[in-house]
């Protein structure tokens, strides 16, 4: 037996061979085989691997080199064990966190695709119940993109499910005009009384019916109403109630007085060819369509506060007066070029299809709307004067022309998909408006304020940088706070559909408001003790004597609260 059999050493060199001498000649006394003697060690001195010396040697160089390089092996596998399990953990939270976020969006799609299903299978039934009545009686009638089902004697329309009607010259009128209607259009030549609309009807349209109108005439529940080509009655018969009024080329002549004062929405559609002198003061909101009526200077009333050039209009905008503050552009046909616009204008809007640079917009507008416009936005499009940019639904193009000044950023439900760096790190209060239903992970750490609507994208706790300091929950929201960070020292709440309960608000806050219709109870323990200031602004519900059960909690009351104090309150004065 071999005198190493007892270590079961084997050779480095040749693993088959036994270690049998060491040699003394190398340095570190490297154990030899018979091989490693006749070759590579020929000549070399050997001694015996029982040789105390030697053996005292291996022992005091384990004991001096290698425990410490495996105690330092051990304890750097102990460390790398740990961020091993740490990196573990903060993959499984991510994972679990990222699992929950697409659960929810998956139930959300399921959801909604539910709902679509029975919009469809209820629109299908819908169909399928006036299929016998509309092959049988009813035709239909394009008009401003609605499609009327027009009524004709001997129609029977009243279990038909329908909004959009159209009546013409009928000896008979039916007996029941169905309860879904809401838009009716009356044709040439319709000569019956007006006391059959039901009030469901909203919207009323009148070509040139020969039945001569009264005050009274029309139901108190129109608000919306029409005159079309041709119309040729006087408009004394125009309810109170209706607030926008739209007219074609008619041939009534218009003078001072024509509408009434109970108008704020005028539209001139395309055609109109009338002096503009007829508009009341009342009238803030004005569109003109394609109309043939060549505009001048004092044209518009300086009542008009706000513009809207339709698609197709192709007049020099030197017309608009000083007072209007507001102006949309669809895609009008007249080329814009800087001076254009007056310098009045703060906010511009520009809406779908819209396909002009925008070099034209002056220095004074300060906030800017984008639909889903055709023109190709790139770096240095818009103006170094915009402070405030809203991006409108169906927006869908990159986010790099936005320049370095627009602090304030809204976003509706826009298709372009978000993704880190798709903000500019200058942007500091950033809205979400209803409708937005993406991740929140593009959120720039620059942003300290964040404005909620009725999002549709699931929040979760992390769903929120942690740079956000001041949250404000807007009309409609209706999600948990559960989602909201601990660095969120200021919360305000407007009319949110959520129903809050006692712990429903984080007690982490520093001031907490309520304001723009806030419309709940706010009854014992809504309110944290922890909060040191509370802001109460527009509610709807007085503060109770409970409200508030820590003495020590200050409320500040703005001008929009209408109720009187509690004497034993806190107030900041």
């Amino acid at each position: 037996m071999s005198n190493n059999q007892q270590y079961d050493t084997k050779c480095l060199v040749h693993p088959h061979q036994d270690i049998i001498l060491i040699c003394s000649t190398c340095p570190n006394n490297i154990p030899v085989c018979t091989d490693c003697i006749t070759g590579i060690h020929i000549g070399h001195i050997f001694i015996s691997i029982e040789d105390g010396n030697i053996r005292d040697h291996r022992q005091q160089e384990f004991k001096n080199q290698t425990i410490p390089k495996l105690n330092n092996y051990l304890e750097n596998n102990k460390l790398i064990s740990g961020e091993s399990n740490r990196h573990f953990k903060q993959i499984h939270e991510n994972h679990t966190i990222n699992y929950l976020s697409e659960y929810k969006d998956t139930q959300l799609i399921i959801k909604e695709n539910l709902d679509s299903i029975k919009d469809l299978t209820y629109n299908y039934l819908e169909v399928l119940d006036n299929i016998p009545f509309l092959k049988k009686d009813l035709k239909t009638l394009e008009f401003y993109n609605l499609e009327f089902s027009i009524y004709e004697d001997g129609c029977d329309v009243s279990n038909i499910k329908i909004r959009y009607l159209a009546i013409g010259t009928v000896k008979h009128l039916p007996e029941t005009i169905p309860t879904t209607v809401t838009h009716l259009l009356l044709l040439d030549g319709f000569n019956q009384p007006l006391n059959f609309i039901p009030p469901t009807v909203e919207c009323l349209y009148l070509h040139n019916i020969k039945y001569q109108l009264i005050p009274d005439s029309i139901p108190a529940t129109v608000t919306e109403l029409y005159l079309l080509d041709g119309f040729n009655q006087s408009l004394n018969f125009i309810p109170p109630t209706v607030e926008s009024l739209h007219l074609e080329n008619i041939k009534y002549q218009l003078k001072p007085y024509s509408i009434p004062a109970t108008i704020t929405e005028l539209s001139l559609l395309d055609g109109f060819d009338q002096s503009l002198n007829f508009i009341p003061p009342t009238v803030s909101f004005l569109s003109l369509h394609n109309i043939k009526y060549q505009l001048i200077p004092s044209s518009i009333p300086t009542t008009v506060t706000h513009l809207i050039l339709q698609d197709g209009f192709n007049q020099p905008l030197n017309f608009i007066p000083p007072t209007v503050v507001c102006l949309y552009l669809h895609n009008i046909k007249y080329q814009l070029i800087p001076g254009s616009i007056p310098t009045t204008v703060i906010h511009l809007i520009l809406q779908d299809g819209f396909n002009q640079p925008l070099s034209f917009i002056p220095p004074t507008v300060v906030c800017l709307y984008l639909h889903n416009i055709k023109y190709q936005l790139k770096p240095g499009s818009i103006p170094t004067t915009i402070k405030q940019l809203y991006l409108e639904d169906g927006f869908d193009q990159p986010l790099n022309f936005i320049q370095p000044k627009v602090r304030f950023l809204s976003l509706d439900n826009i298709k372009y998909q978000l993704k880190p760096s798709s903000i500019p790190t200058t942007v500091t209060h950033l809205m979400l408006q209803d409708g937005f239903n993406q991740p929140l992970n593009f959120i720039p750490p620059t942003v300290v304020c964040l404005y909620l609507n009725n999002i549709r994208y699931q929040l979760l706790p992390f769903s929120i940088p942690s740079t956000v300091i001041h949250l404000i929950l807007e009309e409609n929201f209706d999600q948990s706070l559960k989602f909201i960070p601990p660095t969120v020292k200021c919360l305000f709440l407007y009319n949110i559909k959520y129903q809050l309960i006692p712990g429903s608000i984080p007690n982490h806050l520093k001031s907490l408001g309520f304001d723009n219709g806030f419309s709940q109870h706010l009854t014992k323990g809504i309110i944290p003790d922890s909060i040191k200031l509370i802001v109460i602004g527009d509610v709807v519900y007085p503060l109770k004597p409970d409200s508030i059960s820590n003495p020590d909690q200050t409320i500040y009351i703005t001008h929009r609260y209408k109720y009187p104090k509690i004497k034993t309150f806190k107030y900041l004065c």
